[in-house]
């Protein structure tokens, strides 16, 4: 992935996984961390701020400070997660220890207690490692202490094992949703393809210079096909300052768009070795656009504005790297995998449904 002020790098980014099923009460405990009953979510269309005449909704402060706003609610779903993990093996570890007709702490020490063998050699071999981190603790009472954590630590172990089947047994449904970003609905036509109507969008913010935005144009392509009545693309550029070109090539797709060559042109340009002027002169000699009007619009204050705008969308949503993709606003950086994103695009599917039967019913 490109960033304009560190190394390229290829991050992925991975994702809420809900699977499976509810046995507990899960839901009630989601609604309670996600909304707690105190606080209560005001409406997006809120008025906030009246000036003479005009109104300011929440929406729109929403809207202007996205890529901020969601980078605080990222810390808050971890926080969230953490505590609905929590609550999810105390209830589980509650459930067990009622069916077995024993107390919590009786439960929890039948599953830690039995004997332990600890290796002496690894406790020697410890204790030789961080020597020095005893300080003056003589040696027998140091590995003595190495003893003792390494027992803690399998007894921790098997209560973590038992925690793990007992979710492995137990149907779980996590319904904490991800925060996602507001994307600007205003696009050129033109650098969109797919239903107008779709119910999962994917708007790609990309370099035409950068190795790894064009690394993933097949598994782009691949996605759309296979979805191809379901998945809406939305391109938008993003040249990163390090790629002289990057800029050129945007430009060039835009003024291609005008005479309904845009995707041609983002094709070929990814196809090239390395994008370059020569190359693009090239595209539109193949192509056999209007030159003239191609120059035209290359030259014009249009061009520049249309790139400018989608930088200015890139910086409002907090999107520095390429490539970057949205999905129904959930966020995937890198080189994404065609698994990853079916995973995120199946989910989205699923969710439209179950949205969509629950209003009918």
């Amino acid at each position: 992935m490109h960033k304009s002020s560190s190394t390229p790098h290829n991050r992925r980014t991975s994702l809420l996984k809900s699977r499976g099923w509810v046995v507990i009460s899960i839901l009630s405990l989601s609604v309670l961390i996600a909304c707690p009953p105190t606080i209560k979510a005001q409406d997006q269309q809120t008025i906030v701020a009246r000036v003479g005449e005009q109104i300011i909704t929440e929406q729109e402060i929403d809207e202007i400070a996205s890529g901020q706003i969601y980078s605080l609610q990222q810390q808050l779903l971890a926080l969230r997660r953490a505590t609905l993990t929590n609550l999810i093996s105390k209830k589980l570890v509650e459930a067990e220890a009622g069916r077995q007709k024993l107390s919590v702490d009786e439960l929890k020490n039948k599953w830690m207690s039995g004997p332990i063998v600890v290796d002496e050699t690894q406790v020697n071999e410890l204790y030789l490692k961080n020597r020095s981190a005893f300080g003056l603790m003589n040696a027998d009472e140091a590995k003595e202490k190495l003893r003792m954590d390494l027992e803690s630590q399998v007894r921790l172990k098997r209560y973590r094992d038992e925690i793990a089947a007992l979710r492995q047994k137990t149907r779980i449904e996590v319904l904490l949703e991800e925060p996602r970003l507001i994307v600007s609905k205003k696009l050129n036509s033109f650098t969109a393809k797919g239903p107008a109507n779709a119910k999962v969008v994917i708007t790609e913010f990309s370099d035409f210079q950068c190795p790894y935005c064009k690394e993933v144009q097949a598994t782009i392509s691949r996605v759309v096909q296979a979805y191809a009545a379901q998945v809406r693309l939305e391109f938008k550029s993003l040249p990163i300052e390090i790629h002289p070109f990057a800029v050129p090539a945007a430009k060039a797709a835009y003024c291609a768009g005008k005479q309904d060559a845009f995707w041609a042109v983002h094709d070929a340009l990814f196809a090239v070795a390395e994008p370059s002027l020569s190359a693009i002169v090239e595209i539109v000699r193949d192509l056999k656009l209007n030159a003239d009007q191609f120059d035209e619009c290359l030259n014009s204050p249009e061009s520049q504005a249309a790139i400018m705008a989608d930088l200015a969308e890139a910086r409002r949503l907090g999107i520095e790297g390429t490539p970057t993709f949205i999905i129904n606003g959930k966020v995937l950086r890198g080189a994404v995998t065609f698994e990853e994103f079916s995973e995120v695009i199946e989910h989205e599917l699923k969710s439209v449904q179950v949205k969509s039967s629950t209003s009918q019913n």
